[in-house]
C-alpha cells in the first residue's frame, strides 16, 4: 500500500493556502479535491472582500486571524500581481439605535489597534458615497476587494512548484485511523477507488468538514449548516442616482435564526467589482453586487438563484441606498457558507483521539481574508510536539511572510 506523508482534504482557498505553507518546509504533500476545479464551492461563490476584522468581539480566533490575514493577503496579492484594491468600507447607521452599534464597532476597532478606523457623519458619508443615506457610519480604510480566482490559481501553482500534488475529481470516501496514521480511501469521478496510508491528515473540506471529521472519529459532533446566500447586481453607471465611487457599503449586523437560535450576520451589502480596463488589466468596474442573503438549507450544493426575488433585496437596502429601483436589479449567483451549528468562531484543532488529524470546521467569513494566516496557524500547530514527537513530514515552524 502506498504511503503519503501529508494528505490535505479540500481544494478551496484554505486547503490550497495550507498546501502552499506546508510545502515551504515539508515534502510528500497531496491535496484531494472532489470537484473538477479548485474553489468551486465557498471559495468561488462569495463577495471577494478583504475584511478589516471589525465585527468579531466574541470570536477571538476569527479576529486574530482576520487582522493578521488581511496584511498577509494584501502583500501576497501585490507580490504576485493579483488584482487587489483597497476600496475602504463604511458600516452605516440609519437611526439612533444603529448609531449606538456603530459606536461599539468603533470602540472595538480602537481596542484591537485597527488603524484608520473612525466614526463619520452624514456630510462626510456624502463625500465618500453621494447616494448613500445614513446618520453616521464606521469608516474602515483597510477593507478591499481582490481577484479570488487569480489568488486561488496562484496559491495552487506555487504549491505545485514546491512539490505538492493536487488531485482533482478525487473524493475522499473513507478514513480509518490506524495507530499513528490513517488509511484513506478515495474515489475518482470515473468510479475508480484507491486506498493509501497517510501520516498526517488535514481536514479543510469546508462545507463537508463535519463529514470528514466523523470519518476520522465518530465521536466528533460538529454539524455544518449550509447557509445559502443569493446575490443580485446593478449597473452604477445606469443613471446618476445609482452612481457609486467604489466603496464597500455595509449595514450594521442583523440577526438571522436557526432552529430558534439567534445569530448575527453582516446582512445584505453593496460590494464593488472588477472589470477589464482598456489596458487589459482589471480595474474597478461599474457593476455592484447586492447580497448575500442568509438562509439555512438542507443541501450543501444548492446554487439555484432567484429564490428570494429582487423585491427582498430592494427592501433590505432601501433605507441607506434609496435610489435603487426594482428594475435596476439583475440576478447574479448563489453560494453557501459553512455555518457551524453551535458557536460562531473558527474551530482549528487536532482530533481529540487521533492527533495526527487536524480539523478546520466552520470556516465561514472571514475565512477568505484569513486564509494565509489560517495556513500559518495550522503549520505552527503541526510543528508542535505531540506525545514527545513532532508531527511527521513537518520540519519546523514556517516563518510568517514579512
Amino acid at each position: 500500500m502506498e504511503k503519503i506523508p501529508v494528505t490535505i482534504i479540500g481544494g478551496g482557498v484554505v486547503g490550497c493556502a495550507i498546501a502552499y505553507e506546508l510545502s515551504k518546509s515539508g515534502e510528500g504533500i497531496f491535496l484531494f479535491e472532489k470537484n473538477a476545479c479548485l474553489g468551486e464551492e465557498q471559495s468561488g461563490r462569495n463577495s471577494g472582500v478583504i475584511h478589516a476584522g471589525i465585527y468579531y468581539d466574541k470570536e477571538p480566533l476569527k479576529r486574530e486571524l482576520c487582522i493578521k490575514g488581511k496584511k498577509l493577503l494584501y502583500e501576497f496579492c501585490r507580490n504576485n500581481n493579483i488584482p487587489v484594491i483597497k476600496t475602504a468600507k463604511i458600516i452605516v447607521a440609519a437611526n439612533e439605535k444603529e448609531d449606538k452599534i456603530v459606536d461599539r464597532y468603533v470602540a472595538n476597532a480602537f481596542s484591537w489597534g485597527l488603524e484608520g478606523v473612525k466614526k463619520i457623519y452624514s456630510d462626510e458619508i456624502k463625500k465618500i458615497e453621494p447616494n448613500v443615506e445614513a446618520v453616521s457610519a464606521l469608516y474602515s480604510p483597510d477593507t478591499g476587494i481582490f481577484d479570488v480566482p487569480a489568488y486561488l490559481k496562484t496559491l495552487a501553482k506555487l504549491a505545485c512548484d514546491q512539490g505538492v500534488e493536487i488531485l482533482k475529481e478525487t473524493k475522499v470516501v473513507d478514513v480509518k485511523p490506524q495507530n499513528d496514521s490513517f488509511i484513506v480511501e478515495v474515489e475518482s469521478i470515473r468510479g475508480v477507488s484507491e486506498t493509501f496510508e497517510t501520516d498526517l491528515l488535514v481536514n479543510a473540506a469546508g462545507l463537508y468538514s463535519d463529514e470528514i471529521a466523523k470519518m476520522v472519529n465518530p465521536h466528533n459532533d460538529y454539524e455544518i449548516l449550509p447557509l445559502r446566500g443569493e446575490y443580485y447586481r446593478f449597473n452604477s453607471a445606469k443613471r446618476p442616482g445609482l452612481n457609486m465611487c467604489g466603496t464597500n457599503v455595509y449595514q450594521v449586523q442583523e440577526p438571522f435564526y436557526i432552529d430558534g437560535a439567534e445569530y448575527l450576520g453582516i446582512g445584505i451589502h453593496l460590494t464593488p467589482t472588477f472589470d477589464l480596463a482598456i489596458s487589459g488589466k482589471k480595474a474597478l468596474g461599474k457593476n455592484v453586487l447586492v447580497g448575500p442573503t442568509s438562509i439555512v438549507v438542507k443541501s450543501k450544493n444548492d446554487y439555484e438563484t432567484a429564490r428570494q426575488g429582487a423585491e427582498y433585496f430592494l427592501e433590505r437596502v432601501a433605507k441607506f441606498f434609496p435610489n435603487l429601483e426594482l428594475g435596476d436589479l439583475e440576478m447574479d449567483y448563489a453560494g453557501s457558507r459553512a455555518k457551524l451549528k453551535t458557536g460562531n468562531d473558527f474551530i482549528i484543532k487536532r482530533d481529540d483521539k487521533y492527533p495526527n488529524a487536524v480539523h478546520l470546521v466552520g470556516i465561514d467569513s472571514p475565512g477568505l481574508t484569513s486564509s494565509l494566516a489560517l495556513a500559518e496557524y495550522v503549520a505552527r500547530m503541526l510543528s508542535e510536539n505531540q506525545g514527545g514527537r513532532k508531527t511527521p513530514a513537518v520540519c519546523g515552524t514556517p516563518e510568517a511572510e514579512k
